[in-house]
């Protein structure tokens, strides 16, 4: 199988996105001839069917962020296709629709969402809304929230489409979820739903979904959300639990949450107390969780599937490559450490597995 690493560049060794591979021999090695050049490629995806990839420039001075395509050739290499301005200051996350037809860019220092058109052959059309969070950011402000150090605007962490038309977007600086419905007329017209409200100072980061549920993780506050997600009614939180792997205290910053339907759980990686945390799920009952703080420094993004588990350890400038055992849970006995400077994302290629000559 074969990953994309997205690297941050600036102020570090890192040439840009690394290319990992495994051999016959099932050890992974690091392609150096393959490495593309991209500064702060700090989020990646795929296209849903053509062998592209879309990656975020995050940069956070005028003019602004950059938004890349990736394309592979016939011999599997892939290299920079097009390049554009993201529409914002520090572009940090990328969710493309299934029909593979718009690209939602979320800029942190900007707090907006860029909905960037995508053309059939998967290149960027000249069409770009932005949606921008700072009317919302003053008015939580006015009703008390809002009042962390990091919260002093708005800060749009994440939008992640739901299905082809309706999206969900994590705002760290108002401490809202908020549900987005695009019209479905290629006019990219962006319409709101209705919002979810969490406690002041939480931070939402990132979310995935399952069923009518939202998984939220909060950044600043280390919990976890279990959102219901209605088609009428009040946007409800079902539950909330902390998951920190030593509530004791000590700095701590979540990063990131995938949902396990192998094991029924979710997993969640911490900064500062470096951690990778499961939390069974009951229902909509989040269980106490499990902890794994031996993964890395810094352990920012990370993958799963059935058998594997692929962390970036940023401050360790090392991606860890780990076999899941038959609970599903790591298998320390099995770490490969794979040199990279300055990890911070992991992609799966589904079209990656051509020869590399």
């Amino acid at each position: 199988m074969r990953f994309l690493i997205g690297t941050y560049t600036d102020q570090t060794d890192s040439a840009g996105i690394y290319v990992i591979d495994n051999g016959q021999d099932d050890r992974f090695e690091v392609l150096a001839q393959a490495t593309i050049w991209l500064r702060n490629a700090s989020y990646l995806i795929e296209h849903p069917v053509l062998p592209l990839v879309y990656a975020v420039s995050e940069i956070g001075e005028a003019p602004g962020g950059q938004v890349a395509i990736l394309r592979q050739d016939d011999e599997g290499h892939y290299g920079l296709w097009q390049i554009i301005a993201s529409g914002g200051l520090d572009p940090c996350h990328l969710s493309l629709s299934p029909n593979g037809r718009t690209l939602l860019i979320s800029h942190y220092s900007s707090g907006s969402i860029a909905v960037q058109g995508i053309a059939p052959d998967g290149s960027f059309e000249p069409n770009q809304v932005i949606v921008r969070h700072d009317a919302r950011h003053a008015a939580a402000q006015a009703l008390g929230r809002g009042r962390h150090p990091r919260q002093a605007a708005a800060h749009v962490h994440s939008a992640t489409f739901l299905k082809d038309h309706q999206f969900a977007v994590c705002d760290l600086g108002t401490d809202e979820v908020l549900l987005y419905d695009l019209a479905p007329n290629r006019s990219l017209q962006v319409t709101l739903r209705q919002c979810w409200t969490l406690p002041a100072g939480s931070g939402p980061r990132h979310l995935v979904a399952s069923s009518e549920r939202l998984y939220v993780i909060a950044e600043l506050s280390n919990t976890v959300f279990v959102l219901a997600n209605p088609l009428s009614g009040q946007p409800t939180i079902l539950s909330s639990l902390c998951c920190l792997p030593d509530t004791a205290g000590g700095f701590s910053e979540a990063a990131e949450i995938h949902f396990d339907p192998q094991a029924s759980a979710l997993w969640v990686s911490h900064r500062g107390q470096d951690a990778l945390v499961q939390i069974p799920l009951l229902e909509d009952r989040l269980l106490p969780p499990r902890a794994w703080t031996d993964l890395g420094a810094h352990p920012r993004h990370f993958w799963l599937s059935h058998e594997t588990l692929v962390i970036a350890a940023k401050d360790d400038d090392v991606v860890r490559v780990i076999r899941r055992d038959a609970q599903g849970l790591p298998d320390l006995q099995s770490v490969q450490r794979l040199s990279i400077p300055s990890p911070v994302f992991i992609l799966p290629l589904r079209h990656g597995d051509r020869e590399t000559s």
